[in-house]
């Protein structure tokens, strides 16, 4: 696990924290609790769902997980910061991280504008994947 995905000062370091947090980071993008949870009971970690999602509001509320919700899901996904900018297929499901976050030209221009101290951001767009705009053709 990297050195930015410490645990922040004022909460123990525990080992469940540390899996959590390990989980996300090896995570292609982002993930619901219960598949940490899942992930976590095949790698022999015993840790209670309730447990992820304490760790896991704690986690985001210290800003080490960035917390989204994706168009017809009624529940939350978990990332790390990095990958809080993706594309997601209508069709399949499909989910690409966006590498290079287009908003910070724009962020400018919203702190000019709107007078607002933006503090973070996250990035949904939405639409067909190339495999099923070839199955639609």
């Amino acid at each position: 696990m990297g050195e930015k995905l410490s645990i922040p000062k004022g909460y123990r370091q525990t080992k469940q924290r540390k899996a959590i947090l390990d989980i996300l980071e090896k995570a292609e993008f982002p993930i619901h609790a219960e598949d940490i949870f899942l992930r976590l009971k095949e790698g022999g970690i015993d840790i209670s769902l309730s447990t992820i999602y304490r760790n896991l509001e704690m986690l985001t509320k210290e800003g080490l997980v960035v917390k989204s919700y994706m168009m017809n899901e009624d529940k939350a996904r978990f990332a790390l910061p990095d990958k809080k900018n993706y594309l997601v297929c209508e069709k399949c499901g499909k989910i690409v991280i966006i590498d290079n976050c287009p908003f910070d030209k724009f962020k400018e221009e919203l702190i000019e504008v709107h007078g607002f101290d933006i503090t973070g951001h996250s990035i949904e767009v939405y639409g067909i994947c190339p495999e099923c705009q070839k199955k639609s053709e």
